[in-house]
């Protein structure tokens, strides 16, 4: 499946972009650090990737995670990952991104971290 990135708010600030498919080598992959370039060209800083989706990840999705993270902090914004599971999960955390970026369960626990408990919309 190819990679499908869908966006939703939850108001007044955060960001989900809802992804699902794969996340590797290939030209389809780098829609995701677009998407993240072209919500903070809006001034969108506080963003939840939603992994919940996401089938397969190889390096190449763990370095364009580690840009959008690294492009956020470098915008004084917010970058959080949610529904990670199985091998996404695991890949996470045997390159030790757990360790550098919050991982959530949820999108709403990711939200309610972010200090904002809306419902998405």
């Amino acid at each position: 499946m190819l990679l499908q990135i869908d966006t939703k708010r939850i108001e007044p600030d955060i960001t989900i972009l809802a992804v699902s498919g794969k996340i590797a080598l290939g030209r389809e992959s780098h829609k995701l650090e677009t998407a993240v370039q072209d919500l903070l060209r809006q001034d969108h800083k506080k963003i939840i990737l939603d992994l919940s989706g996401v089938d397969h990840m190889d390096s190449t999705g763990i370095g364009i995670i580690a840009y959008c993270f690294g492009t956020l902090n470098r915008s004084n914004g917010d970058f959080r990952i949610a529904g990670a599971t199985g091998k996404v999960l695991h890949l996470l955390q045997m390159t030790h991104l757990d360790k550098v970026m919050p991982l959530y369960p949820s999108t709403e626990s990711a939200s309610q971290d972010m200090g904002n408990a809306g419902a998405a919309r």
